[in-house]
């Protein structure tokens, strides 16, 4: 049988518990605003006697109150009275098991940006970064991390998910709070790793005594909310996610298993992540893929299936795969050298992270280990905290967006390894979508230095999305060493402007088009003779001219418009000089000389790092 390109067989083996129309003894109660527990009392009182009544969120615009009985309740009938006794009822669900039930939709009017106001962000350190055989995750092969283009995460902020807490005291954490449990249980170092791969460790024991584990974004805050077991209850994680963001958390990630735990107070959640976490700019939630390996009934082949009702499965997060330490899916082999994936796959996945043989944060001498979907997950989310630290002003579609548009392909067929699979339909689907999308690997692998490269600037924004990235990172370099390049722009109508482009297609065809064009002069500067007198003088007005009118584009700030008046102005007067204009032409064309030297006379790409100046300047 010939499958289509996309096809595999999607049966997640299990879909999660249900109890839309269970008879249930713990219900959360969401509301359009507060309630007494006392009149709660008197109204469902009367057919369960042994009512507890427990409020849970009491703030605008989420009100939960729990309510618990000793024998089972009807929500149906719960609600009918208590609409009947002038109740606002949202929604009435289960407290422990998990429902595909929309709720109404979150009104959000009234309830202002959730701001940091008790979380501490981190400025900038020195890094003591050591390269070693297990920290492959920041090179090649893995999110290509070169700390003067992407810094160190500085000024964010990490919030953890997790249900364990052992080795949390090796962590620099800013806050450890409990959600849900009274006694956080220390059975495993899974959340301290999750916490040190994607931010750092501060202590790790060796023969030459202390050291530190650094990982992808080392100057970020992280904070630690643990959460009781999945399985306890469906209510503890999205209470969880409700409480960062509410604490000002710029990206939040869990890999404990959640598969099934969707529940009406996790959309709530997300909502609010979207649409207030990040000052109303929207907070990033990162879940693993996940992996379950099992066959479903019927099927001799295993499920690896992400399912559509899980939580990694929502568009609002960010649903991450493990890479191997060749950046394409993962695969291990067995003790009789068969090769097995370790990861699912399905619709929803977004992109790939390194999960492969990943250096323990807390071991020394270094001893490498699958790290898995939540390795995966970890590294996401640093590489979020990157680009943020890069661009805070940055919105939740277009951090996406920048991402997306910024990783590297990955080989959907993996020819070379078909010999060895367990079984062939494991690597299934083997064809790409027109977006790039393929089930195993989602769009790519994340590249942190694009994707900073991308946020920081313009000219930068340009070079990058034409792939003319060692260009990208000679533009920055030769900004910061030349002072009349450097005074063109400031940094922040840089970084306004890389938004701008994000949000409007044509102005981002405009300026692509116009490192087209500098590409084409730098191979040989006389074509310039050939084009109009001005006329690359023109586009690069054009642009100045019309990103600030553009409907798409972010509001400029007040503070920017006179600097952009400004450069609009000294354009404006070149233009009337016909000798200045050409000379600047000159100068243009000199300057995409340097940008693409002649082969050979530049290091290739895995060397080519901007000075530290460049940091500076992007940080700045």
């Amino acid at each position: 049988m010939n499958r289509p390109p996309w096809d595999f067989d999607y049966r997640p083996v299990s879909a999660g518990a249900q109890g839309d129309d269970a008879w249930l003894d713990d219900l959360i109660l969401a509301s359009e605003g507060p309630v007494d527990p006392a009149r709660l009392t008197d109204v469902l009182g009367q057919f369960a006697p042994d009512l507890r009544v427990e409020p849970v969120l009491d703030w605008h615009p989420l009100y939960w109150t729990r309510v618990r009985a000793g024998s089972p309740l009807e929500p149906s009938e719960c609600e009918r009275r208590l609409r009947a006794s002038g109740v606002a009822v949202r929604y009435l669900a289960s407290a422990q098991v998990g429902s595909q039930r929309l709720p109404p939709t979150l009104d959000l009017r009234g309830c202002l940006p959730m701001r940091a106001t008790h979380w501490r962000a981190r400025g900038p350190s020195v890094l003591d970064e050591a390269a070693s055989a297990g920290r492959w995750f920041v090179d090649q092969g893995g999110v290509e991390v070169h700390r003067p283009v992407c810094g160190a995460g500085a000024g964010t902020r990490l919030a953890a998910i997790d249900n364990d807490a052992g080795e949390v005291g090796r962590l620099d954490l800013d806050d450890h709070i409990p959600v849900g449990v009274a006694r956080v249980p220390g059975g495993s170092s899974h959340a301290a790793q999750l916490v040190a791969w994607a931010v750092r460790a501060v202590r790790v024991e060796g023969p030459d005594g202390d050291s530190g584990f650094i990982g992808i974004a080392p100057d970020a805050s992280p904070r630690l909310y643990s959460i009781p077991k999945p399985g306890n209850d469906v209510l503890s994680f999205p209470l969880a996610i409700v409480r960062a963001v509410a604490d000002g958390a710029d990206v939040i990630v869990c890999a404990t298993n959640v598969d099934g735990q969707w529940s009406p107070m996790l959309d709530d959640a997300l909502e609010l992540a979207c649409c207030r976490g990040r000052n109303g700019l929207g907070t990033a939630v990162v879940l693993p893929c996940s992996r379950e390996t099992s066959s479903p009934e019927g099927s001799v082949h295993s499920s690896l299936s992400l399912a559509a009702g899980d939580p990694a499965g929502d568009p609002r997060v960010f649903c991450v795969a493990p890479s191997g330490r060749d950046g394409g899916w993962f695969l291990w082999r067995d003790r009789d050298g068969r090769l097995h994936p370790f990861a699912n796959r399905g619709p929803a996945l977004r992109w790939l992270a390194p999960g492969d043989d990943m250096a323990l944060p807390f071991r020394s001498p270094e001893i490498l280990a699958h790290a898995e979907s939540s390795g995966a997950s970890a590294m996401a989310a640093g590489v979020l905290l990157l680009v943020l630290g890069r661009n805070p002003d940055l919105t939740l579609p277009e951090l996406e967006d920048a991402l997306t548009r910024t990783v590297r392909a990955v080989d959907p067929e993996l020819s070379a390894e078909r010999s060895a699979l367990a079984d062939r339909y494991d690597i299934l689907p083997v064809g790409r979508d027109r977006d790039g999308h393929n089930a195993k690997h989602g769009y790519g692998l994340l590249h942190a230095s694009r994707a900073c490269l991308l946020v920081s600037d313009p000219i930068a924004f340009a070079l990058v999305s034409i792939g003319e990235d060692q260009a990208a990172l000679r533009w920055l370099e030769t900004r910061c060493e030349q002072p009349w390049l450097a005074s063109l722009y400031s940094n922040e109508l840089g970084r306004w402007a890389a938004r701008g482009l994000l949000a409007d297609a044509g102005q981002r065809h405009a300026i692509c088009a116009l490192a087209r064009l500098l590409r084409l002069l730098s191979a040989r500067p006389e074509r310039l003779r050939a084009q109009a007198p001005g006329a690359l003088l023109r586009l690069v007005m054009m642009l100045v001219r019309d990103l600030p009118r553009s409907r798409q584009a972010p509001a400029l700030d007040a503070a920017l418009q006179p600097e952009l008046l400004a450069i609009a102005d000294r354009a404006n007067a070149a233009v009337l000089d016909p000798a200045r204009a050409g000379e600047i032409e000159k100068q243009i064309c000199a300057l995409a000389t340097s940008l693409w030297p002649a082969v050979g006379s530049r290091p290739v790409a895995s060397e080519c790092h901007p000075s530290t100046q460049t940091v500076e300047r992007l940080g700045a």
